[in-house]
């Protein structure tokens, strides 16, 4: 059983519930001063959210909508090969082509499949707000490749903020894209390397890619 679950537990449980409305929110509106990589967050959460509130009695329906949803919008907009690299930190070195190739693939599929599983349930219950999240004001150099957006997520029933960044890089072609997330100060990308990290260690590349495909295939069977 892979065990980096229970130990990314405030992670996926989080995430479910408040990272992933993060990402598709409504915010209010900037300048058109505002900093390249926090006007693509506006941007996308607005899509997002008029996507969402249009669809949300079908995707309680039909999951698969949400999915569909979830991979033409947000897939874009996070460098999976950048996370991938840090997830793995010097195991990617290491790696064949070919392990590498098949790590981006499968772990791509494990954040959009909880992702998708946890906007999925979040909707069962609840119709999203258009004042859940805020952007925090930019700080940064604005010439730098690297991007710390912050934001707060405000809970329905009231209680304090919960903190979310996104860290972005300005890739060679040209675009801002996400590679980490922190909730509450602890980042997603962090808290799999150490899972993936005890597991390469033990068992070796592979077992961890077998692990991954058996986790995305129990996803994709559950019913939410």
């Amino acid at each position: 059983m892979i065990y980096f679950y229970t130990r990314t537990l405030f992670i996926t449980q989080v995430s479910i519930q408040a990272l992933l409305i993060v990402l598709f929110l409504l915010t209010s509106s900037y300048a058109d001063s505002t900093p390249e990589p926090q006007r693509l967050m506006e941007e996308t959460s607005k899509t997002m959210i008029k996507a969402f509130m249009m669809e949300t009695d079908a995707i309680r329906k039909d999951p698969q909508i949400a999915h569909d949803l979830i991979r033409g919008s947000l897939v874009p907009k996070i460098n999976f090969k950048l996370m991938s690299r840090w997830v793995l930190g010097s195991n990617w070195k290491a790696a064949s082509t070919h392990q590498k190739h098949e790590f981006i693939k499968e772990f791509k599929e494990l954040v959009i499949k909880f992702y998708s599983k946890g906007l999925i349930q979040y909707l069962s219950e609840n119709d999203l707000q258009e004042d859940l999240i805020s952007f925090r004001p930019f700080r940064g150099k604005l010439d730098s490749k690297y991007a710390t957006i912050r934001s707060l997520v405000h809970p329905l029933k009231g209680g304090e903020p919960i903190k979310v960044n996104y860290e972005m890089y300005h890739n060679k072609a040209g675009k801002w894209q996400v590679y980490d997330v922190s909730i509450e100060g602890i980042s997603l990308v962090t808290s799999y390397r150490s899972s993936f990290k005890q597991i390469i260690k033990q068992k070796g590349m592979d077992a961890l890619l077998s692990e991954l495909r058996v986790k995305n295939t129990k996803l994709s069977q559950e019913k939410v």
